[in-house]
């Protein structure tokens, strides 16, 4: 093999290397903190001890209406569901806050 054609492969190996360690560095996504006291969980478990209290999370203007704490069946202790009316849908909804994918979110009150 040409002395040439070597050290072109050697150059593309290191270009694919290369732009293989440049894409995993980029496919790091930095997480956002969220205070944990500006999470709907906390809200529901210490603001929201009325009813009306509007909040908005993400886009979506929500109203507060009611906590209902729901038993577990199998003793893994107790669901816990916000009721809330939904502005944007003009609907009532049920919002589990005891999974970490809503509870964990940020709203702000209004």
């Amino acid at each position: 093999m040409p002395n040439g054609m070597l050290n072109l492969k050697t150059e593309v190996m290191a270009y694919e290397t290369n732009c293989t360690e440049i894409t995993q560095d980029k496919m790091v996504m930095k997480t956002k903190k969220v205070d944990k006291k500006k999470t709907l969980a906390y809200a529901v478990a210490f603001y929201f001890t009325e009813a009306s209290i509007k909040f908005m999370m993400g886009n979506a203007m929500y109203e507060y209406v009611h906590t209902v704490y729901d038993r577990r069946y199998d003793n893994g202790g107790f669901n816990t569901l916000a009721v809330v009316y939904n502005y944007k849908k003009m609907k009532y909804e049920v919002l589990v806050v005891s999974d970490e994918k809503v509870g964990d979110k940020e709203i702000q009150i209004i």
